[in-house]
């Protein structure tokens, strides 16, 4: 029975010390917003984002249109080499069928890496 009070004395203790350095602390972080000075500790949802650049602007939309290109590039190499696989979902009572185009060292290969894709799903050979 003591045991149980000195818990709840512990942790009542605990949750007012935490409640009053989290309280301190904003207050402190208020103070110092209010003399112009900079807080100690800024959250990086309070800062305000630099405006971009023109060069890095461009920079990033060439690098967004080369990730679309390679994604069709390898899409399309896939339709030309890869091993195409009809998968039906769930595995026992098959509700939708799409399929699945992989490449690999043989056709069991290729099939597996479709399975891993797919958990609980059949994957049989296309027609």
């Amino acid at each position: 029975m003591r045991y149980w009070i000195m818990g709840a004395a512990a942790i009542g203790l605990l949750a007012v010390g935490t409640a009053g350095t989290v309280n301190t602390a904003h207050a402190a972080t208020a103070a110092a917003a209010s003399d112009g000075m900079r807080p100690a500790i800024m959250l990086a949802q309070a800062e305000t984002k630099k405006p971009e650049t023109t060069t890095q602007k461009v920079k990033r939309e060439v690098k967004e249109e080369t990730a679309e290109v390679k994604k069709k590039v390898k899409r399309a190499w896939k339709k030309l080499t890869g091993y195409k696989f009809d998968v039906a979902c769930p595995a026992l009572l098959p509700l939708s069928h799409s399929t699945c185009t992989e490449t690999g060292k043989n056709r069991a290969d290729a099939k597996a890496r479709c399975q891993a894709q797919s958990p609980l799903c059949s994957v049989s050979d296309a027609k």
